[in-house]
């Protein structure tokens, strides 16, 4: 096998550690998610000599964003109370306007639909031909992902909520158009994959404007306060094989997969692009 070969290995092999560690709550190897970036990065300047500047800067780049953000993630979690269990702490949040909050979670999402976006493009450079099963593709992603959003929004009052939705929905209606006239199936995949990773920042920054305390106290804090509750224990199989705690822990492996295929398609065929 060649470097490129046990490169993908690699990659694949991190990413498969990663994901059972968020299947489970408890992370096998906690930087099994920037390992697998790593790897993918290293295919990318081991594979992509021959690729065309632009596919390599649009692979670069995208892939250097998620990475450091990966690092980031991993080297800002500190694990202050390893002693306690189900540790409770309580942070003073200062009043802000909703608009305000829905701008913040936006710009915290900047950078992955940054990236996201350059992925996107980089697979854009690949032949292109509409096909019917393309075409279903971008109709069928544009469909759940709009349909999705309103529903999203529908539990939610006031128009900054809608503000925060909009930038990722627009990535991931990015991703579904290109992988309409994308004609190989793997790249279209790729897309698929990436646009549903865009999809789900939709619900994340909605989730941080409406759980901020705006202006009512709740039931049990006082205004201005907001609570999160540390768990140290593994997560039981029951509660892994329930829907909604299963997409929770597919959610931050999405993006991984979808970068590894999107990077494989480009740099599979160098000479037609």
């Amino acid at each position: 096998m060649s470097i490129r070969g046990w490169l993908l290995l690699a990659c694949a092999a991190f990413g498969a550690t990663y994901l059972i560690g968020e299947l489970f709550g408890s992370p096998i190897l906690p930087s099994a998610e920037l390992l697998a970036w790593v790897a993918l990065a290293a295919y990318l300047a081991v594979a992509g000599r021959g690729a065309p500047l632009r596919v390599r800067l649009a692979l670069a780049s995208g892939l250097v964003i998620l990475s450091a953000l990966a690092a980031i993630s991993l080297f800002s979690t500190v694990d202050s109370y390893p002693s306690h269990f189900g540790v409770m702490a309580y942070t003073e949040l200062p009043r802000q306007s909703a608009l305000h909050v829905a701008s913040s979670a936006v710009w915290d999402d900047v950078p992955a639909l940054v990236a996201y976006g350059c992925l996107a493009l980089a697979a854009l450079f690949l032949p292109r031909r509409r096909t019917r099963v393309g075409i279903a593709v971008a109709v069928v992603g544009i469909g759940v992902a709009v349909t999705y959003t309103v529903l999203e929004l529908w539990s939610r009052d006031g128009l900054a909520p809608v503000f925060a939705a909009v930038p990722p929905l627009l990535v991931a209606v990015l991703a579904f158009l290109v992988a309409g006239r994308t004609t190989p199936w793997v790249p279209t995949v790729g897309l698929a994959l990436l646009g549903l990773a865009a999809l789900a920042l939709v619900g994340n920054a909605l989730d941080r404007v409406y759980l901020y305390p705006l202006y009512e106290a709740d039931a049990f804090l006082q205004p201005g306060l907001r609570y999160s509750v540390q768990e140290s224990a593994a997560v039981s199989l029951a509660a892994t094989v329930d829907a909604p705690t299963m997409g929770y822990a597919l959610a931050p492996v999405i993006p991984l997969a979808a970068a590894a295929v999107i990077t494989a398609a480009c740099l599979r065929r160098p000479a037609q692009l």
